[in-house]
């Protein structure tokens, strides 16, 4: 091999630099599957929270009271849904791109690729975890709702 490594150097460093990324890879998904064990421990009525508080205030006021609460509710409950949606989504990406970027690295180090050609992929990955990241900074908050007439 050229660069003056030796071959046992180059399968200590791959065989290290594999533990590690399997060692991140098991810390993501160790960190999912706390998140979905608390999700369900704390599903109430509805699963969501903040839907549960605006019905236990519809109940209060009389079922007929305001109808402006289903409404709330269900909007309430698709935004939730939504954000569940696009943080799985996220989390399944980044999981994806750490395994890319794992076993690129260790096909680089054994020089099973060339940089020229495991480089660009490396690049693309990054700017796209950096669009993410800039794309989620950027979304507002929650939409706002319209205020009843009267």
């Amino acid at each position: 091999m050229e660069g003056g490594m030796n071959e046992n150097e180059v399968v200590i460093i791959s065989l290290l630099v594999s533990m590690l990324g399997l060692i991140v890879i098991a810390g993501i998904v160790w960190f999912g599957y706390i998140l979905a064990r608390i999700s369900r421990k704390s599903m109430t009525l509805t699963g969501n929270p903040a839907l549960d508080e605006i019905f236990a205030e519809w109940v209060k006021q009389g079922s007929g009271s305001s109808d402006d609460l289903p409404r709330i509710a269900y909007e309430s409950y698709a935004e939730y849904l939504q954000r569940r949606n696009e943080f799985w989504t996220a989390y399944g990406q980044v999981l994806l791109a750490v395994l890319i970027v794992v076993v690129l690295t260790v096909l680089l180090i054994t020089q099973t690729i060339t940089a020229e050609a495991g480089l660009p992929i490396l690049s693309g990955i990054s700017g796209f975890a950096i669009a993410k990241g800039i794309s989620a900074t950027k979304s507002s908050g929650l939409p706002q709702l319209r205020k009843p007439s009267g």
